[in-house]
């Protein structure tokens, strides 16, 4: 497939009505969006697991309805870091590298996921190695990766009701893999999810534009869904108009690659702090009590984080999660995009401390637990 022609669209793709999720830890650990996806599936047919990073790209990583490994020495390449390589990201934010023969990344998909279409994305280089693709055990492809440096291929292999794919560096060169996916040749739903683990909306600023134009005008989803906000609320301190310009400008430049999406803001769930200055013990620190913050603690948060005030030793929503979504839902309402604030399932303020006993959020009180997949989506 040639990324700058049309090659790459296919019949199948009108079978398929695709749903985008990009977003920070809470979309990376695939259970909100692994749920959404099991209900649109059940619902409207399942067209497969679709679209993922390579390999293993991140410690628990654990993508629902398949299992994916790696060995040997894989080189993972992050855009969610900030010393990453400019190279030329896509969407999955990830590009894993290969020097040696032998190295493999593989992946088993669970009863109900069998696959019937293999598209794997990979980087052209003038030193480009070769991979190996096994389907069930069995050879079924091997792919140059020679050409010209940063040019986007991707490899579209047909089977039936495969259960196993591995890919196998067969050496001779640098072999880079951008992204991977598992298709079913039936009509139905593609839920793809990429998160990032501490991730901002300004990642998407770490990725290739013009590779992230064409993957959305290839991928054409029909709703993307963006979620971020967790990590820009705890920033010590937010500037609330930068924060906007950015976020308004990333939301258009998703919306002007693929216009015929739907577009869906989740503004941030609650999550509280406990700061580290109180010197409170981990054994303790179940039976501090959270308290919303105070219009003054509110306006001066910053200020007394900074003097270490110890008025704010207890647990609370820091101020700037209302500022992350007070700007996520004016800019989604500018946009005419859908916005839906998690935080309201949470009953607002406090709502990740009132989680913990239920068992549906961590202790740290602001990651959620697999529970949370069943009982609020």
């Amino acid at each position: 497939c040639d990324w700058s022609s049309d090659v790459c669209s296919s019949d199948l793709k009108r079978e398929r009505v695709r749903i985008l999720q990009i977003g920070d830890s809470h979309t990376a650990g695939d259970i909100f969006s692994g749920r959404l996806r099991e209900l649109f599936q059940e619902r409207f047919g399942n067209a497969g697991r679709g679209m993922m990073p390579p390999g293993y790209p991140f410690p628990y990583w654990r993508p629902a309805q398949v299992e994916v490994a790696q060995h040997g020495r894989w080189d993972v390449q992050s855009s969610n870091r900030t010393d990453y390589r400019p190279l030329p990201f896509g969407v999955s934010g990830f590009i894993t590298e290969s020097r040696a023969a032998g190295d493999t990344m593989s992946l088993e998909a669970n009863t109900d996921a069998e696959f019937d279409s293999i598209d794997i994305d990979y980087i052209r280089q003038p030193n480009g190695g070769r991979l190996d693709v096994s389907v069930d055990g069995r050879r079924v492809e091997q792919i140059d990766t020679r050409g010209p440096a940063g040019e986007w291929g991707r490899k579209t292999i047909s089977t039936r009701a495969a259960r196993t794919l591995e890919l196998r560096t067969a050496g001779n060169g640098v072999t880079s893999i951008a992204d991977w996916a598992v298709y079913k040749k039936t009509r139905g739903v593609v839920l793809d999810s990429f998160g990032f683990s501490g991730a901002e909306i300004g990642i998407v600023d770490h990725w290739s534009s013009p590779q992230l134009d064409r993957q959305l005008r290839d991928l054409s989803p029909a709703l993307i869904v963006l979620a971020f906000g967790t990590n820009e609320g705890f920033r010590q301190s937010l500037n609330p108009a930068e924060y906007e310009s950015q976020f308004r400008r990333i939301l258009k430049q998703l919306h002007d690659a693929a216009p015929a999406a739907s577009l869906l803001v989740v503004g941030p769930p609650d999550a509280n702090r406990l700061p580290d200055y109180c010197g409170i013990r981990p054994n303790q620190k179940e039976a501090v009590p959270c308290g919303p913050l105070s219009a003054s603690e509110a306006r001066d948060y910053s200020g007394m984080l900074a003097h270490r005030d110890r008025q704010l030793c207890r647990w609370h929503t820091p101020a700037g999660i209302a500022l992350v979504r007070d700007v996520q839902r004016r800019a989604a309402a500018d946009m005419g995009a859908l916005f839906w604030d998690w935080s309201e399932v949470q009953g607002g303020a406090c709502g990740a401390n009132r989680w913990v006993p239920q068992q549906l959020e961590h202790p740290d009180r602001i990651h959620m637990k697999e529970e949370i997949g069943r009982a609020h989506v």
